[in-house]
């Protein structure tokens, strides 16, 4: 996930939890007889809000508070849905009497193929992601537990160094990740 919507998540987690502490902690001092707050509960007029629902603009504020509602919902439901692709990087290579560049989803391909062909792994992903906007190649790999770590390394740093030897000084970062099977 990208920072903006990394921190509209984190907005809205926030507005939610200091809203649950607001109320809880009120009503824990309120049935605890605290004062000041249960004195400002007791001021509180019970009719209010049967009052407002019989005004006519009562409905356009619930219309308002369900169209805001919606919107801010959809905003954090697309944002978990929108695709985290890579834009193609210029390769430090690049100059003015031309440019290179690549997408480092093709990268990400070319090491699946690479690392497939090894007997000692068992399954092999790699992708590349956009996430806080980083751009990131990240790569998988899974083995039988019967191997050892330094086994499945070597092909996995092998191809780590190929990626960051192509990619020289650009600002797409690798991750490798292995796994072993139970």
């Amino acid at each position: 996930m990208n920072r903006l919507p990394a921190s509209l998540h984190r907005l809205s987690v926030a507005l939610v939890a200091l809203t649950m502490i607001a109320v809880g902690g009120g009503a824990i001092a309120w049935r605890t007889d605290i004062d000041p707050v249960h004195e400002w509960i007791d001021r509180v007029d019970e009719t209010a809000i049967e009052r407002a629902t019989e005004q006519a603009w009562w409905l356009w504020v619930l219309v308002a508070v369900a169209v805001v509602a919606l919107g801010w919902g959809l905003l954090l439901i697309s944002t978990n849905i929108a695709p985290r692709a890579v834009d193609d990087i210029e390769l430090p290579d690049s100059d003015e009497t031309g440019g290179l560049t690549i997408a480092p989803k093709l990268i990400a391909s070319a090491v699946i193929a690479e690392l497939e062909g090894n007997p000692l792994l068992h399954k092999v992903s790699a992708t590349a992601i956009d996430d806080r906007a980083r751009s990131i190649i990240r790569v998988v790999v899974t083995a039988r537990p019967n191997r050892s770590y330094d086994e499945i390394n070597a092909p996995v740093e092998a191809a780590v160094d190929s990626i960051t030897t192509a990619l020289g000084t650009s600002d797409v970062h690798v991750q490798a990740f292995v796994h072993f099977e139970k």
